[in-house]
Order: C-alpha cells, then sequence, then structure tokens
C-alpha cells in the first residue's frame, strides 16, 4: 500500500550527484580565478610594457627591442619615423631581423649599415642582447643612429648601450619568469602567484626611476638652468623634509648646520633642490643606521655645503667612477637605486660653473663638498 512515498532514490546516487555538483562549483570558482589572475597580470605586463617604452623614449636615437620573431616589443618615435621609411610599422626589416636572430642565438652584440631608401647616408646600427647571466634570452635591443660616429662617440655609445642592456636585464627576467608560471602554475598556488605579482611590480617601479632620471639628464642637456638669487638654507630644508620619512626608515638621523645670516646664492633653485636630494638619499641608501649631515657655511665670495654621512665608505677604487652613468661599487645592488643619482648631481653643478669633490675612508663614511657663488 501506498504510504506517500513517491520514489526513492540510491544513496549512492545523492552522493554522486552531491559530487558532481561540487565539482562544477569548483570548476567555475577557479576558472573565474583564473580570470581575475590573468586580467591582474595582464595589467602587471602592460605597465611592464610602458616603462619600457617610456625608457626608450628618453633616449636621443631610434630604440626598439625586437623578438626573436622579428615583432617589436617597444619602440621609441624615432625608431617608429625609420621604420615607416621602410614600409614597416610592426616588424623591423629582415636585415635588422636576420640580426636580431644571430644575436639572440650568439648573445654577442653586432654593428651595421642599412641604406635608408631615398637617402645616400647609412644608417648605424646596434644589436644587442640584455645581459641575462645564464638565463636565455628571446629579444634584443636595436639602436639607429643617422649619422656615423666617431671614435669617442663610438665608446660612449657602446657603453651606453652596455649599461641600458644591463638595466633593462631584470625587468625583462620579471616578465619572461612570469610568463613560464601563467604556463606552469594550478591555479590553487596562489602563494606563488602573488609573490611573482610582487617581484613584477618591484621591477616596474625599479624602471619607472630609470625613466625618470632619464628623461631628468635629458632635460639638464636641452635646458639651460635659471639662474637668480636662492636662499640655499630653504633649499636644504625642503629636501630634508622630503626625505624625513624614507631617513626613518632606515634609521638615520638628518642634521642641518647652517650660519646665522647665511647670503643667498646666484642658482637655479628646482635644480640645486635636486642635487640635495639625491647627495642625501644617496647618502640614506648606503648608510643606514648612521648619520647624515648637510653643513652650509659661508666662505669668501660663496657658500659651501658639506654632506658627510658616517656609513661604511666607499672604496678608493671606485672613487673616480662614482659620477659616471650607471656605476655600481660592488656593495651595490639593483634595488638600491638607477646608478644616475650621481651622474645628474654632477651635471647640474657643472651647469653652475661648480666642482663637486668626494673624500671618503672605508669604515669612516663620505663626504661629498661644493660650493655655489654668492648673489650680488
Amino acid at each position: 500500500m501506498d504510504n506517500g512515498v513517491v520514489a526513492t532514490i540510491p544513496l549512492g546516487v545523492v552522493v554522486l550527484l552531491v559530487l558532481i555538483l561540487c565539482l562544477g562549483g569548483l570548476a567555475v570558482g577557479w576558472a573565474a580565478a583564473g580570470r581575475r589572475w590573468r586580467r591582474k597580470i595582464a595589467r602587471h605586463d602592460q605597465a611592464t610594457a610602458a616603462r619600457l617604452h617610456g625608457l626608450l623614449r628618453a633616449l636621443p636615437f631610434a630604440a626598439l627591442v625586437v623578438d626573436a620573431n622579428g615583432e617589436i616589443y617597444a619602440q621609441n618615435e624615432a625608431a617608429g619615423t625609420v621604420l615607416a621609411s621602410f614600409g614597416h610599422s610592426d616588424a623591423a626589416p629582415l636585415t635588422i631581423d636576420a640580426a636580431v636572430g644571430r644575436v639572440i642565438k650568439s648573445g654577442a652584440p653586432e654593428m651595421l649599415e642599412l641604406r635608408q631608401p631615398g637617402s645616400e647616408r647609412p644608417l648605424q646600427v646596434a644589436v644587442a642582447p640584455p645581459e641575462m647571466g645564464e638565463t636565455a634570452v628571446s629579444c634584443a635591443l636595436v639602436t639607429i643612429q643617422n649619422t656615423p660616429l666617431s671614435a669617442r662617440q663610438t665608446q660612449i655609445y657602446r657603453q651606453l648601450i652596455s649599461a641600458i642592456g644591463h638595466e633593462l636585464r631584470t625587468p625583462l627576467t620579471a616578465v619572461m619568469g612570469h610568463a613560464e608560471i601563467i604556463g606552469s602554475c594550478a591555479i590553487e598556488e596562489e602563494a606563488l602567484w602573488r609573490r611573482s605579482l610582487a617581484f613584477v611590480t618591484t621591477e616596474v617601479e625599479r624602471l619607472a626611476r630609470l625613466v625618470e632620471d632619464l628623461l631628468h639628464l635629458s632635460r639638464l642637456d636641452t635646458a639651460a638652468p635659471r639662474l637668480r638669487p636662492a636662499n640655499l638654507r630653504l633649499i636644504a630644508e625642503e629636501a630634508i623634509s622630503t626625505l624625513f620619512d624614507t631617513a626613518q626608515e632606515q634609521n638615520v638621523t638628518l642634521i642641518l648646520q647652517a650660519n646665522n645670516g647665511l647670503p643667498r646664492v646666484q642658482a637655479d633653485a628646482d635644480r640645486i633642490r635636486q642635487v640635495f636630494l639625491n647627495l642625501v638619499d644617496n647618502a640614506i641608501k648606503y648608510a643606514p643606521d648612521s648619520v647624515v649631515t648637510i653643513q652650509l657655511a659661508a666662505q669668501d665670495q660663496a657658500v659651501r655645503v658639506d654632506v658627510r654621512d658616517t656609513g661604511p665608505g666607499i672604496a678608493a677604487a671606485d672613487l673616480a667612477h662614482i659620477f659616471e652613468p650607471f656605476h655600481r661599487g660592488p656593495v651595490d645592488s639593483a634595488a638600491r637605486g638607477t646608478g644616475l643619482g650621481l651622474t645628474i648631481v654632477k651635471s647640474i653643478l657643472d651647469q653652475h660653473h661648480a666642482s663637486i669633490h668626494v673624500t671618503s675612508e672605508p669604515g669612516a663614511g663620505t663626504q661629498f663638498t661644493f660650493s655655489l657663488p654668492t648673489a650680488g
């Protein structure tokens, strides 16, 4: 007799249906999480590419990054103009493409000449791989010059290409490593994904600082300083205020010493502020847990500036090179700076017809000294 039970479902079937529903839910969740992570990765890769474009735009000649397939990963406007003259927009000419393939395979840079349509003057083309250590590379940096270079220019040019290739190493390694993670990481390995994203973010920020410093150097070369009577003490105080939090993080004490009635100096206030910022920031980075003193003192018809720290000092072998672009001592690391801070300092002071001197002793700190003429 029917007691109101319409039908019965075996327990095994019920369990199977529940498992199917759970697995389906997990699959949908994993797919949605995967899409979110891929969108994050795409944004980081786009940011890296944008910074690389900015870096190339800061160069005073045509420059582009080409991959093993001859496709252009990044380029500046000058490179776009040159490629357009060959009838190309999204790929390198065959001659450059072939050179890129050889350079990627051999790891050795190449120099070649390329004749532009309608021009009798050959273009000077350099193809160089970024320095990646033992890591395989799949792209090359290509630079194009319109005029032949002198021996000295060639030397500087090669040093610049080598330095830029070195600076591109870490962000390109990050992008390549991140691409490998996309292909090999399971969606539930969230911790690994997050570490990779944090690493890429750090490298994008470092590339941004490099771009900003290169643009700063470029602006220094194209615009003369605006010399006006300036309050040097106020400029120093503004720089110290800007770096106060950074100094606290590194347990660095900042001290300003200035004579009463300090005369005004003839200077470009914005650029001299950058000098203070770079010198003090440099001291904070290389001398944590120390004291950094900025001393201003009237001397003859000038104001003398001393910036000294109580840090580890600089080795004698490095002192002669510290103002060179991208120079880094043996204790430096890629995360500390761009290698252009002191180059900018020297360029600004050169424009003010002021020289800068550095004295240092390992274990006893470092002191930078320069003087600016008084106004009037």
